[in-house]
């Protein structure tokens, strides 16, 4: 049976792009190679992005007929209680008929029915010493769906269906109140708007959620590039890949244009040292100082902010230059708010 490649299925497309965020290459096509197994270590900065523990992560991929399929990546998380992390690939067909997921499941199968100590062995021989507590699954989620009414009504009624986003490993889940008040409060806000850009777009839903919407042209940043694998592939799964454009920046880091509106559903700042997780918390602040501060240039006249933050953002705000108000608070204690935020010169 050929293992030469037709037509991708959506899910194939959508795992290219999640691997090619994490810069992992597979081999190339040889079939003088015996099938097989494959360790690929990811490179650091990949297995960061994963939250992985020293920043190792692998990919054990499976040779058939010549082809690699990836098949899992495997890092370890936590610090006290460590756990053994993997996130499987494998997906339901390879646009090859049903033969390739038996054999690739059957070799997940024989890999990991195998006692721990080989496994790590094979996949990191540092691993061997570490003392696991369990393990965690975090794999891609392909058939998850926007549930969120203020999404499923706009999806409803420009698609006529509501699609399946895919969420990649690292990528905050979409289906949640942040996002629920954020579109509530902003949407209806964007009519008139002409150049829009989402700070911190995540699995994306906000730039297609607003393509939709309006039909118009939408930038959308990350500083992770799962979470801009993650939107692309929200944005072909809507057919808005050709009105939103999406890439990796560290804040305005690679941004060089002005806006009407922009969105940013910022990680809430925190003194809490113990956090780590940057796609929710913003030690002391940093960023969103940073973003507030430098926020003037990157605003056309008459442009705003849309930010999801605390209510109290007096202790951020550069000394002079902008001015905002709450538009929405929520969450228990009105601990949450979103923020209209413009220049001074434009009230």
């Amino acid at each position: 049976m050929p293992a030469t490649k037709t037509n991708l299925s959506d899910q194939e497309r959508d795992l290219q792009l999640f691997l090619t965020s994490l810069s992992i290459v597979l081999p190339a096509f040889d079939a003088a190679i015996v099938d097989g197994y494959i360790v690929i270590k990811l490179d650091s900065p990949a297995a960061s992005f994963l939250d992985a523990n020293d920043n190792k992560a692998v990919l054990l991929a499976y040779r058939v007929q010549g082809r690699v399929f990836p098949v899992v990546i495997v890092f370890l998380k936590g610090r006290e209680e460590i756990l053994f992390c993997h996130s499987t690939l494998l997906l339901d067909s390879y646009g090859q008929g049903d033969w390739m997921a038996p054999l690739l499941r059957e070799a997940i199968g024989n890999f990991f029915s195998n006692d721990i100590g080989s496994m790590l062995e094979r996949l990191d021989p540092s691993w061997l010493d570490t003392p696991l507590f369990g393990h965690l699954d975090c794999r891609i989620f392909w058939d998850s769906k926007p549930d969120l009414k203020i999404i499923t009504d706009l999806f409803l009624a420009r698609l006529g269906k509501v699609c399946r986003i895919p969420l990649f490993p690292g990528v905050f889940y979409y289906n949640n109140p942040y996002d629920q008040n954020l579109l509530e409060a902003v949407l209806p806000e964007l009519d008139g708007c002409d150049d829009i850009l989402v700070i911190g777009t995540g699995a994306g839903l906000e730039a297609v959620c607003i393509a939709l919407k309006y039909g118009i042209h939408v930038d959308a940043t990350d500083i992770n590039p799962v979470a801009i694998a993650n939107t692309i592939a929200a944005c072909r799964r809507t057919g808005t890949d050709h009105l939103v454009h999406a890439w990796v920046s560290d804040g305005w880091q690679d941004v060089t244009k002005a806006y009407d509106a922009i969105l940013f559903e910022a990680p809430l700042a925190t003194n809490n040292r113990q956090v780590s997780d940057p796609n929710r918390y913003d030690l002391d602040g940093r960023l969103l100082r940073k973003v507030l501060l430098e926020l003037p240039s990157h605003l056309k006249t008459g442009g705003r902010m849309y930010l999801m933050s605390r209510p109290d953002l007096s202790p951020y705000f550069p000394a002079n230059g902008l001015r905002g108000k709450v538009l929405r608070y929520f969450e228990a204690d009105n601990n949450l708010a979103i923020h209209k935020i413009w220049q001074e010169t434009d009230a």
